[in-house]
């Protein structure tokens, strides 16, 4: 019992440390910025949320600080823009070439990867409720600029904000929309409408709908009158068939008692053959028709079809 008690101390105090570590890293201060290099970045979006003191990033990499955030009127767009200073360690800075010492080599190397499309922008990933940073980042679509020293303080130009680059994605489409006959389309549209309404609600449809709803009443009608009595017929058919067969079978029969006692030549016998083939070949037309009629019972109503089965 003694041993648990003590165990139990023993992981309090570990939590104690470690809370006590958390709360002292979370209230250390940054490192600041010594003889940071001055720059301005005059920012025509939202700043919201920025505050000096808030780093200056290079990939996740803190190389500068904020040092102001204020608004100006800029009568040449009549619009406004958030004008703020930070200041940019010359050891920290990621330059193209040497590593800038002093302010006159920083502004030089910043200038060289401004040409190649270095943007400052406002950070707008705050997921874990942290202030906005001022991030530095190459633009490939940006415009052509240079690092701005003709005041005091050099400026480094704002990159696009995100509802400006959604801007110019979209400027293709806007112009192709802007272009397109919607009048004529819409006019011919309607057109269209109208020509299906007087289709749909005219007499020749209406006239068509009864012809058809008549013809399908007398198929209806013949349908019910022969349905009952169409395999009776078949049947009576077949049994024809079977009959005139046994006929022409007799008949043969009777055909060569007849040409053993007559001889070849006789002219009874000339006739006979002539009636027996007529026979067979009514019988063979006969046999044929049936066959039809058991696979296409249909063709009583509706005649025989060109497909020929």
């Amino acid at each position: 019992m003694g041993r648990s008690l003590a165990h139990r101390v023993r992981a309090v105090a570990v939590v104690l440390v470690l809370c006590a570590g958390f709360a002292s890293a979370a209230g250390a201060e940054v490192a600041p910025i010594v003889d940071g290099v001055p720059f301005v970045i005059r920012f025509h979006g939202t700043v919201r949320g920025l505050m000096p003191g808030a780093p200056v990033e290079v990939q996740g990499i803190r190389i500068g600080e904020v040092t102001s955030v204020g608004v100006d009127y800029a009568p040449d767009s009549n619009s406004f823009v958030a004008p703020v200073g930070i200041v940019l360690q010359p050891s920290l800075f990621p330059a193209a070439g040497v590593q800038p010492r002093t302010a006159a080599e920083v502004y030089v190397a910043a200038d060289v990867l401004v040409r190649r499309g270095l943007r400052a922008q406002i950070s707008d990933t705050q997921l874990l409720g942290g202030d906005a940073i001022v991030t530095l980042d190459f633009q490939p679509d940006a415009a052509p600029a240079a690092l701005d020293r003709s005041a005091k303080v050099p400026e480094l130009p704002a990159g696009s904000t995100q509802r400006e680059r959604i801007t110019q994605q979209l400027q293709p489409l806007i112009a192709k929309l802007a272009n397109a006959p919607i009048d004529q389309t819409f006019a011919e549209l309607q057109e269209s409408m109208a020509a299906l309404k007087q289709l749909v609600t005219g007499p020749e449809l209406g006239g068509a709908l009864e012809e058809l709803r008549g013809a399908a009443a007398e198929l209806r009608s013949v349908v019910d009158r022969l349905g009952g009595r169409s395999d009776a017929l078949i049947a009576n058919l077949n049994d024809t068939v079977r009959s005139t067969n046994r006929l022409i079978d007799h008949t043969g029969q009777t055909l060569a008692t007849i040409e053993r006692q007559v001889g070849d030549r006789s002219p009874l016998l000339a006739d006979i053959r002539s009636l027996v083939q007529q026979m067979d070949g009514a019988a063979r037309s006969m046999r044929l028709m049936a066959e039809y009629l058991e696979r296409n019972p249909n063709a009583l109503i509706t005649g025989k079809s060109d497909n020929r089965r």
